[in-house]
């Protein structure tokens, strides 16, 4: 998504109060090992990057149950996958692990034949007191996976419970906030910044009226086709977004610092084309 609409060119947050803060963080130094035959490098780097971070939450004292989810994006070519977004790892447990930095990576073939791909990480490690609340979610409905160019995007959504939302969108090239946006030069164009959304009551997307009938797209003439990220991020409470620099990284550490029982997290995948 290079423009959703009018002006709009295209998880670090101050403290506001404790309450609001992951229970404890960990810094934790792991290794992480891929061995495989037929694995991309790029792929098995994302294996080996999987393993550390397993390694990682079971030196910060938590099991080993979790799941990992990987994003690959395909562009163009399956020889082409894009791994830009890297891996979104969710803990079954109450924990979110964040990757600092890759301190040493390894390529090599053992005697066999199979590539072996090892890397060091230092990772956050984030554990909460409390479990997640199952009864806390929300509904998406009408966003398709697939958009034309010119086509606008709308969709409602519908929370169990009262609380605020933010929206991200992220592609190759791009980052920023969806909603609510901020327009300082036109405020017309601005959504409300603390609109509580309430418990059973759908709301059509874009709110504004001003992108009605939905969030324009317009994709760069060199493109045919170009794969973006929705982050939707739903919370008890009203934690703003206050950072200039919007990155997966810089996103994924504000989620974190929220307590695993007072947020619920959505990505959806949407792909962008041209009309045939």
């Amino acid at each position: 998504i290079n423009h959703w609409t009018y002006s709009i060119s295209l998880f670090i947050i101050c403290l506001l109060c404790s309450s609001i803060h992951a229970q404890k963080q960990v810094k934790v130094f792991a290794e992480g090992v891929s061995v495989s035959r037929d694995k991309t490098p790029v792929q098995a780097l994302e294996e080996a990057l999987s393993d550390a971070k397993k390694n990682a939450l079971i030196k910060a004292g938590i099991a080993e149950n979790l799941v990992v989810s990987n994003l690959l994006y395909a562009h163009g070519t399956e020889q082409e996958i894009e791994t830009y977004f890297h891996s979104i790892s969710n803990s079954e447990l109450n924990a979110n692990i964040l990757i600092d930095s890759i301190h040493a990576e390894n390529n090599r073939f053992d005697q066999y034949g199979n590539m072996i791909v090892s890397v060091e990480i230092e990772a956050k490690v984030y554990t909460y007191e409390r479990p997640r609340d199952q009864g806390f979610f929300f509904d998406l409905g009408q966003l398709k996976e697939v958009y034309y160019e010119n086509e606008p995007i709308a969709f409602s959504f519908i929370p169990s419970m009262d609380g605020f939302l933010t929206i991200f969108a992220f592609n190759k090239t791009e980052s920023y906030v969806l909603y609510p946006f901020d327009n300082q030069a036109h405020d017309y164009l601005s959504d409300e910044k603390e609109r509580r959304f309430v418990k059973n009551e759908m709301v059509s997307f874009p709110v504004n009226e001003a992108y009605a009938p939905g969030y324009a797209i317009e994709l760069d003439d060199a493109l045919t086709e170009e794969m973006s990220i929705l982050l939707f991020v739903y919370t008890k409470k009203h934690v703003p977004w206050i950072d200039d620099h919007i990155s997966l990284k810089t996103v994924r550490s504000w989620i974190y610092e929220i307590p695993i029982n007072e947020r619920e997290v959505v990505y959806r995948n949407v792909l962008l084309k041209q009309m045939d």
